[in-house]
Formats: structure tokens, sequence, C-alpha cells
């Protein structure tokens, strides 16, 4: 399957140190080579990325990780294809307008009968992979409701994902650029940073770097991952079933199953 990497946080941090290391798992340290994509929103608006070369063969990826991209939010991913041609209108993050917002949305795992969700039309696919399907389901249910509300929104979500889970694997992060959702249905971990930084090594390509010399005192951020990125010990795994919002880098809502069953 797929992997995915997502970061949220109070200001501008820079990207380049965790995609160097996630690439490494795009045909490299794992068989995700069947493209990526990767998503910043940014002070100055959303920009997004894609190739359906695997990153670590692909130039584009390796400039992603040389420019050093600062960025409040950021969403990457690695394709493992199993449903849907390697094409570009394939490769995530996929993005639509709503409400005047721009939502990204990346997933990992594979549903079966996908096409039974029905769809109302606003938000169509333009590939023809299980995920993107699923966002404009996603996104029809989100557009009846207040997006305003993270709670509300991150209970939705909940819902969604727990029906989307019955039909496989369904692990995914959402963001309309100043909120952060999660939704775990297997495997996701994620890990939160603040002062006082120290120094931290990748996992997969060893890469040391000294966050405090990034990161001044005030800077909180939060990254995500479908397996840790680094040998710090603050990685925490999300439970099945369990939905989580980040905001400004802190983690501001968390569904879990116990709390929707109650």
């Amino acid at each position: 399957m797929c992997e995915l990497l997502g970061m949220s946080a109070n200001q501008p941090v820079n990207t380049g140190f965790s995609w160097r290391g996630f690439k490494q798992r795009g045909g490299c340290d794992g068989p995700h080579c069947d493209g990526f994509g990767i998503g910043f929103y940014r002070r100055d608006g959303y920009h997004d990325f894609h190739d359906v070369r695997a990153a670590i063969d692909s130039p584009l990826a390796e400039l992603l990780g040389q420019d050093d991209i600062a960025a409040l939010i950021m969403m990457g991913h690695l394709r493992h294809a199993n449903e849907g041609g390697v094409e570009i209108q394939n490769t995530y993050p996929f993005t639509r307008e709503m409400e005047g917002r721009h939502w990204c949305y990346t997933m990992q795992g594979q549903l079966e009968g996908f096409e039974a969700l029905k769809l109302s039309g606003r938000f169509t696919p333009l590939g023809s992979t299980d995920g993107e399907h699923v966002f404009c389901w996603l996104l029809d249910q989100l557009a009846q409701q207040d997006c305003d509300d993270v709670s509300a929104t991150c209970e939705l979500l909940a819902q969604c994902g727990d029906q989307l889970a019955q039909m496989g694997v369904f692990n995914m992060m959402l963001s309309d650029g100043r909120v952060l959702y999660t939704y775990c249905s297997k495997k996701m971990c994620w890990l939160t940073r603040r002062a006082p930084f120290g120094t931290v090594t990748s996992l997969d390509n060893g890469e040391h770097i000294d966050l405090a010399s990034r990161c001044d005192s005030a800077t909180v951020y939060t990254l995500l991952a479908t397996n840790p990125l680094t040998n710090e010990s603050g990685w925490q795994d999300m439970h099945p079933g369990e939905a989580m919002a980040f905001c400004d880098g802190e983690q501001c809502d968390v569904i879990t199953p116990q709390a929707m069953s109650a």
C-alpha cells in the first residue's frame, strides 16, 4: 500500500528534512514506486507537485528536498498502485474547491465496492482511483454541514471513516488549509515537536539535523506518517477507528472508537 506524510505547524516550518527521508520509501526502502505527490499550504496560498516516477528516481522529488520549502501544512503521498493506472491524474494529493477553500486529500489503503458510494455530481473524479472517488464522496458529506466547526467535522469524518473501513483499509489525511484532519483504520502515527529542540536522525537516510537551529522557541508542529520518520521517542500510534484534528501544530480534537460508541 501507499505511504503518507503530513505536517501541521503554528508558523512556517522547513519541510526538506522530513521529505528527504520520506522519499527514500518511494522505490528505495519500500515498493511505493508508482508516483508521488506533495501539497503545501503556505502563507501565499496552496501549491502542489506530482510525478508518475518513483520519488527516489525523480529530479522533482530531489529538488523539493533541496529547496527546503517552508509550510504551515504539508501532505505527502508515495503511491503503490492498486486501483487505477500509473497516470498523473491518479496521483495524490487530490484537491477541490469548496466554500472558498482549497481542500487537499491523501489516502492509503484499498476499498472494495467503492463505486457504490453515490456522488451528488458537485464533485466528480478526474481519474480512476478508489481514493479520488472517496474524496468526492467525503466532500459531499462535508458540504451538508458547517465546516468551521472542527469538532463536528472531525466527528463526521470519524463516522465516514468507520463506514469506509468496512470496505477495506482506509487511512487518510484531509485539510482545508486551516486544519489537518486524519483517520486511521490500520496504521498511522504522529509526533509533536516543541521547545526545547534537539538533534534528530532520519530512520530512512541517516541524516542528522539540529532542530534548534531551524526553529525558534515559539514553534510547535506535528508530523504524521504511516511509519515513524525519526529516532525520536515521542512517536505515538493512532488506534484503529480514531480520527484526529490538528490546528496550528497542536492536536485540537480527537474522536476515539470508545467516544463514538458512548
